[in-house]
């Protein structure tokens, strides 16, 4: 989740495992010594019948059959580190996602899960989690351009948030479900924390996501018109002003923007195995 922009706008009143599959090896394995047992059985209940004069028995060894493939080892379980302890190994595991050099500046803070869960938490629940990602704000301010009585969404301002769109847009799919399988119990944790101990992250997760994609059918081509009032800026636009607090600052990235992050998250969603038919 990035910071979806920095604007004002009113606020309207089974886990797959880590682990190799080693169901084809052990099929191939079972199939070979069911055929072998067979082929005995079959041998050792026939009549033995006289060759013909013209035929020479074949007297040369028997081919050995191929050896089975070896079963690899259970990997070695990893020990988790305590939620309070658990940036560093957070940092490393996600690190290993992309090769973009624009990730390293988002595992600079401290608390990561916890925050992670919280930004979760607040986007569920319809809420603007720009508070908590700070340092994801964009460098340039958000800018509009006058038409009369009201303005528009100046189209540069989207480009606050190429970066990061791109980053999020790096990431390796398989590599994310195997880290989110790998951190789930911290997740939990932070989670009960939060005030929900009876609730599974990942239901909070999924409720977060289904509300970023909810706003996917939208017709943006024209940056929406905005009216001034006071220190914050409505849409004119009833559908999108009745919008919740954290899609309008998701709309904020721009469409182009908004469209790359929606496919990567249901990605992601659908890796760490959120029915896709549950998704908008």
């Amino acid at each position: 989740m990035t910071q979806l922009g920095d604007y004002h706008v009113n606020q309207p009143t089974g886990r797959a495992s880590d682990s190799r599959s080693r169901g084809p090896t052990i099929a191939v394995a079972v199939i070979v010594l069911i055929a072998l047992g067979f082929s005995v059985y079959w041998y050792m209940s026939q009549e033995p019948e006289a060759l013909p004069p013209e035929v020479v028995a074949n007297t040369e060894p028997p081919v050995a059959p191929p050896p089975l493939a070896p079963v690899e080892p259970e990997p070695e379980p990893i020990e988790l580190p305590t939620l309070d302890d658990s940036d560093a190994f957070v940092r490393d595991l996600i690190g290993m996602l992309s090769s973009h050099p624009g990730l390293a500046s988002w595992l600079v803070t401290d608390g990561m899960i916890r925050r992670f869960v919280v930004v979760v938490d607040n986007v569920a629940s319809g809420n603007n989690p720009s508070q908590h990602l700070r340092f994801m704000q964009a460098e340039t301010p958000f800018r509009t351009t006058d038409a009369g009585a009201t303005s528009k969404i100046d189209p540069a301002s989207y480009a606050r948030y190429d970066l990061h769109a791109s980053i999020i847009d790096s990431l390796d799919i398989p590599g994310t479900a195997e880290a989110y399988a790998t951190l789930e119990p911290l997740m939990n944790e932070a989670y009960v924390e939060l005030g929900y101990p009876d609730t599974f992250f990942i239901q909070g997760l999924e409720r977060a996501i289904a509300h970023l994609l909810q706003i996917q059918s939208l017709d943006l081509r024209e940056p929406p018109s905005l009216v001034e009032r006071g220190p914050f800026f409505n849409f004119t636009d009833p559908m999108l002003e009745s919008l919740s607090p954290a899609q309008k600052q998701f709309l904020g990235m721009g469409p182009k923007n908004v469209r790359i992050v929606q496919a990567k998250i249901r990605q992601i969603a659908i890796a760490i195995g959120i029915p896709n038919r549950q998704l908008p």
